[in-house]
């Protein structure tokens, strides 16, 4: 009786058994925070090789569109990246003390070529190692440094609707602690924006010099301020090394940085909204001041109104979001994201956060679908997991309902339609 009951299940469920039954690779797993050694003792995390370039990584085997990766970054070494398909492309969050005032990043890599999305307005040790998560939801993508709870840098693009969780390592590096490194949810919650300015273009895309905006800058030296007492030191050593005769590229050879003596007091944390190295102008939202000197925001602003260039208040509100948007919109027209990306740009409310991110899905998924094949790579499980989370949500929302219940038929829609 065992047998035929057996026989009858061979017959009836073919598909569990062509490739010897129900295998470990079709078994669901769990995507929110696990760890990274988890995954690697299910066969879900791999080797990232990098044979044109100098960086190594390890990721997970699959991809994912909204995700976000916690762990440890160090300065110019260990680097987040989300939306990842190789060491070449992606999302990344970066430590880089050689950035004067701006040490914490979201950057953005295609094809090598380097971009700043944002950055935070802050100078850390150098060689330091610091907690950081980057997360990503539809096109908007944040970064924490020590506060996982809330971003330091919160931008928007629409390079990369998918790709593999990775950290990568530049070569003479070691990854002994890449297990410690979890798997999280997107977060949700931003800063609100200071002030919307609009910017020129500088840079070349090389990792010494990536494309970002151009903004007025004021070195001062350390020496004339109250300043943390690393900083101090990093003086004295950049001051002793003069003395002696030292370049500055001396110095790099022969620490492999220069000992910063400057801050820059006009630098802010900002965030760039669908940044172009190929646009002559693009928009940025700022969202804290300067840590050393008040009244940087007000000293950019004025700087972009010099060149004449935008220096806009933020949006109180949605309907002054959206009024902002579309008349953006019209002098900005490689824009993909909507209008519901950039009122959590500078609203900063969670609300916002599910309309865009229902939006992606229905954009890439119905709409224009213009990386269908990207978010194709994610496992459908892993889609329809998402969609019903933020149903969830948005079915607990009790503000603009109008807009709510629209965005709750645009869910409904995917789901139907499929994907």
């Amino acid at each position: 009786m065992p047998e035929l009951i057996l026989d009858i299940h061979r017959s009836r469920i073919p598909i569990d058994h062509p490739d010897r039954a129900v295998t470990r690779a079709k078994l669901e797993y769990p995507t929110v925070d696990v760890r990274f050694a988890y995954l690697d003792a299910i066969d879900k995390l791999v080797p990232m090789p990098s044979p044109e370039w100098d960086v190594i990584g390890a990721g997970t085997s699959e991809s994912f569109a909204d995700k976000a990766l916690e762990g440890i970054c160090t300065d110019r070494a260990y680097v987040l990246r989300v939306r990842g398909p190789d060491t070449y492309n992606g999302y990344a969050a970066n430590l880089d003390t050689t950035r004067t005032t701006q040490d914490f990043s979201v950057d953005k890599v295609v094809n090598k070529v380097v971009t700043i999305l944002g950055a935070e307005s802050v100078d850390l040790l150098s060689n330091s190692s610091h907690l950081c998560k980057l997360s990503a939801s539809g096109s908007t993508l944040k970064g924490y440094r020590a506060n996982m709870a809330t971003p330091k840098v919160t931008v928007t693009d629409t390079t990369f609707a998918s790709g593999r969780c990775a950290v990568v390592a530049g070569w003479g590096f070691r990854v002994p602690f890449v297990l410690a490194y979890s798997l999280r949810s997107p977060s949700s919650e931003s800063p609100r924006a200071l002030a919307v300015l609009e910017v020129e273009a500088d840079g070349s895309g090389s990792t010494d010099d990536p494309f970002r905006p151009l903004m007025s800058e004021n070195l001062v030296d350390v020496s004339e301020l109250q300043v943390p007492d690393f900083l101090k030191l990093e003086k004295r050593k950049y001051d002793i090394l003069k003395a002696k005769g030292f370049t500055d590229e001396e110095m790099k050879t022969l620490l492999g940085y220069v000992p910063q003596h400057q801050v820059n007091l006009d630098s802010v944390s900002w965030g760039a909204f669908e940044f172009s190295d190929k646009s002559p102008t693009n928009i940025i939202v700022i969202t804290s001041d300067n840590p050393y000197r008040q009244g940087a925001i007000d000293r950019q602003a004025e700087s972009a109104r010099k060149k004449g260039l935008r220096a806009l208040r933020p949006p109180r509100d949605y309907d002054e979001a959206v009024s902002q948007y579309n008349e953006l919109k019209r002098d900005f027209k490689h824009w993909l994201a909507g209008k519901d990306n950039y009122a959590y740009q500078t609203l900063g409310l969670e609300v916002f956060d599910l309309f865009q991110n229902v939006d992606f899905y229905y954009g890439e998924l119905i709409e224009h679908k213009a990386h269908y094949d990207q978010l194709k790579m994610v496992p459908e499980q892993e889609i329809r997991r998402r969609l019903e989370e933020l149903e969830e949500k948005l079915r607990r929302v009790g503000v603009l309902a109008e807009e709510r219940d629209r965005h709750l038929s645009k869910l409904r829609e995917v789901v139907r339609r499929g994907w």
